[in-house]
């Protein structure tokens, strides 16, 4: 009895165990057999958006593309805009009704504030003009607006045209006329400095740089350094100058006669036995040896010039001793 009580315990933990072990390979069966599935649809998925992607990239590139474009052509565009605009207002300069129409009896019946005005106004399109580098206009403008004031400013500014166009003459005149009316403009000062060097009177120059040096206490650089240079400039044309007007100068008499003595005899004088008249050439060596022995050499030498002279002029017919100059 207790046998087949063991034994149907033993049947039934095998069917137990039968029964786990069948649920055991039936979940691993599962598993694997769903896992490759999962990974197909994984990578699929993953495919499919890097392949959506792409594309994405290139729009991005074709926008930013077609951005710069619209860009660098809304730049053009500005400055096409600028230079017409710059354009317009250099023609407007020009064809403007402006104070330089009116003639002299209208300009006499205006009053002082309103010539004034009128002057500035015409110097203030003259700057414009300038700055353009169109000289012939400004320096047309900045005469005009003379008519109407007499200003320093104006006749220097005109010189800065004539600067630019390499009128030197013109520059220093209007220089001067604005320094007669302001003694102490320093612009003017310096710009005609720079006209006298530009000439070579660097004597001017160096005084109207030094001018300027003083009135700004020697603080202005451009003042400073141009009188350094027009003083170097002035120093080699003065000794260029004197070297060619200097007059030959002799070694001191002590060292020609010292010189002379080293030779046995500086020569015998010619003379005559037949009662004839020496020549002109014999005559003036005569001369030379005389001065010579009176150690007068300045007056040796004159003569000795003139003997030589003369032997040239007879080529030598009838000199008795003069000859042996040569």
């Amino acid at each position: 009895m207790s046998n087949t009580t063991g034994d149907k315990a033993v049947q039934k933990s095998a069917s137990v165990l039968e029964k786990l072990n069948l649920n055991e390979r039936s979940w691993k069966f599962y598993a694997a057999a769903s896992i490759p599935p999962v990974l197909v649809a994984g990578l699929a998925l993953w495919y499919y958006s890097s392949r959506t992607a792409e594309p994405t990239k290139k729009d991005d590139k074709k926008k930013r593309s077609r951005k710069s474009k619209k860009s660098k052509k809304g730049k053009a565009t500005e400055d096409s805009a600028e230079e017409k605009s710059a354009a317009a207002s250099t023609a407007s300069l020009e064809t403007e009704d402006a104070p330089e129409n009116l003639t002299d009896e209208q300009i006499a019946a205006l009053d002082q504030a309103e010539l004034v005005k009128l002057g500035q106004s015409l110097k203030s399109r003259g700057n414009k003009f300038f700055q353009a580098k169109r000289y012939e206009k400004a320096i047309e403008l900045y005469t005009q607006a003379l008519r109407f004031a007499k200003d320093p400013v104006f006749y220097s500014n005109r010189a800065a045209c004539y600067a630019a166009s390499s009128d030197h003459d013109k520059v220093i005149q209007d220089c001067t006329s604005a320094l007669e009316l302001e003694s102490r403009y320093v612009k003017a000062l310096i710009r005609r400095a720079q006209a006298y060097e530009s000439t070579e009177q660097y004597r001017d120059s160096l005084y109207d740089f030094t001018t300027a040096c003083i009135l700004e206490d020697f603080g202005n650089s451009l003042a400073a350094t141009s009188a350094e240079r027009v003083l170097k400039k002035l120093a080699e044309a003065e000794a260029h100058e004197r070297v060619q007007k200097r007059s030959p100068r002799l070694p001191s008499k002590s060292f020609i006669s010292g010189y002379l003595n080293s030779f046995r005899n500086c020569g015998d004088e010619a003379a005559v036995t037949d009662g004839s008249v020496l020549c002109e050439a014999d005559a003036l060596f005569n001369e030379a040896l005389s001065f010579t022995a009176l150690q007068e050499y300045s007056q040796a030498i004159e003569s000795v010039d003139k003997a030589v002279a003369a032997v040239e002029k007879t080529d030598g017919s009838g000199v008795l001793r003069a000859a042996d100059i040569y």
